[in-house]
């Protein structure tokens, strides 16, 4: 009876407790809400800086397993995007600022360098040659989105006949909400989601800003959750966004080395059209939009490499890499671009398709060591192994991508038909001459017989050898 009352008590305990905590919860985000729509009008969250506006492309270190900035074989550092001086192009390779020179200067230096100098004398490449500019530090206004978070749940398939893949993923994306820091105090230590009446406030809201370019989407495969939470260390107001599910992706297939091909899935996020950066001039401050990712993206993407059900493919390796690429109306979109490079298992092919070929047409060829007089023999052996192999093309055709191109594989299969073939040729040619001439019809016989498979194997080798 006593136990039966202490279990009672303790299951009476948690509901009240979970009810307690749940009402908490509400009115944080009661006023929360109450407090951002008694804003006078609603602010754009934008942050404020004043620097050079140069910003460097950058590369994933598989030794320190972080992102470094790109540079060239010297060393010297590559741009991504030049908000302030249009002679910065992107791809542009800077080599001295202030007489600095940067192949020496480590990641941090040259940040420290762009955000620190009022002015500058900046030395880069056009076209092989060294040309100068001064460049002075301007305010401009600034959103960064912070790509949290990437996990490749798994990818689903891969389509490659039809040139698309499908993942099963999940995001965290967020940014520094600065026209809320003083209402995001009410939040604590919880979280609040975005709603309609805060929508009627009009307070900008990305909902779709960073768009994963997919070509299929089903909504009932897909989840987006955006909240609002806040970080006392450091007194920001952050919103998240948090999305995932299936996604179909189109990509561009390389066939030619099939099938000892390698493959790059693409997974690939912009800007959306109302997030483009802005004109940058002296009279009109405009504002960019910048995917920031983090170091646990491609960790993930690592751990997935590692960790993976694929038996077609091995991911060989991955990459992530942002740049600023022009949109149809001429205007700057930030992208970011996860990479991973896969590889097609190919004993598959080699037990399948490879040997076979090779031992139906080691049948046709070993006709050669026939006696030349006896047709008939050489003939029936010939003519049984060229249909054979006719035959076996069918079994197999539907591995085989159909395409207006010689593949490795077809190019393997086309040779081997042709020296499947030349037994039969050289039968019927050398059966006129072997009454006149038993003795050079023998000769003619092994001189095809041994650089006819000569040819063959160097044939071979120069399909395979690039590719293998």
């Amino acid at each position: 009876m006593f136990q039966k009352r202490v279990i009672i008590f303790f299951f009476g305990f948690l509901f009240l407790q979970n009810q307690f905590f749940s009402v908490a919860i509400a009115d944080t985000c009661k006023n929360f809400y109450k407090a951002v729509t008694e804003q006078a009008e609603p602010i754009y969250p934008l942050e404020e800086v004043i620097d050079l506006g140069i910003y460097f492309s950058y590369v994933w270190d598989e030794t320190e397993q972080k992102k470094i900035i790109n540079r060239n074989k010297n060393k010297f550092p590559i741009i991504k995007f030049s908000l302030l001086e249009d002679k910065l192009t992107p791809g542009t390779v800077i080599k001295t600022i202030n007489d600095k020179n940067l192949s020496k200067e480590d990641d941090d230096s040259l940040q420290k360098l762009v955000e620190n100098s009022k002015s500058a004398e900046i030395e880069f490449y056009d076209e092989n040659k060294i040309n100068k500019i001064k460049l002075s530090s301007k305010k401009y206004n600034a959103i960064y989105f912070f790509f949290d978070n990437f996990v490749l749940n798994s990818i689903n398939e891969i389509v490659a006949k039809e040139g698309f893949f499908e993942i099963d993923y999940t995001t965290s994306l967020k940014y520094k909400r600065t026209d809320l820091k003083k209402e995001g105090r009410h939040l604590l230590h919880d979280t609040c989601p975005y709603n309609e009446d805060l929508e009627k406030k009009l307070l900008f809201y990305p909902d779709d800003g960073i768009i994963l370019n997919q070509f299929e989407i089903d909504k009932d495969k897909t989840y987006n959750e955006t909240f609002f939470n806040y970080s006392d260390k450091n007194d920001i107001t952050w919103l998240k966004n948090e999305r995932g599910g299936i996604a179909k992706i189109r990509s561009r297939f390389d066939f030619s080395k099939f099938p000892f091909d390698t493959q790059v899935l693409n997974i690939t996020y912009r800007a959306a059209g109302d997030l483009i950066s802005g004109v940058f001039k002296d009279e009109d401050r405009g504002t960019l939009f910048l995917i920031t990712p983090s170091d646990d993206l491609v960790k993930n993407l690592n751990f997935y490499r590692e960790n993976n059900y694929l038996q077609e493919w091995k991911v060989v390796r991955t990459q992530a890499n942002s740049e600023f690429k022009k949109n149809r109306n001429n205007e700057f979109v930030d992208t970011l671009t996860l990479a991973l490079e896969i590889e097609r298992n190919k004993l598959y092919y080699f037990a399948k398709i490879i040997i076979p070929v090779l031992l139906i047409l080691s049948v046709a060829w070993y006709v050669l060591w026939i006696p030349t007089d006896d047709v008939e023999s050489r003939l029936t052996t010939s003519i049984v192994a060229l249909l054979s192999l006719i035959a076996y093309n069918f079994v197999f055709q539907d591995d085989i991508p159909k395409l207006d191109i010689l593949t490795s594989l077809d190019q393997f299969i086309l040779l081997s038909y042709i020296f499947c073939a030349i037994p039969i040729f050289t039968t019927i040619r050398l059966s006129r001459t072997i009454e006149k001439n038993k003795k050079r019809s023998s000769y003619l016989n092994q001189l095809i017989r041994r650089w006819g498979l000569a040819i063959y194997v160097f044939g071979n080798f120069t399909i395979f050898y690039p590719v293998v």
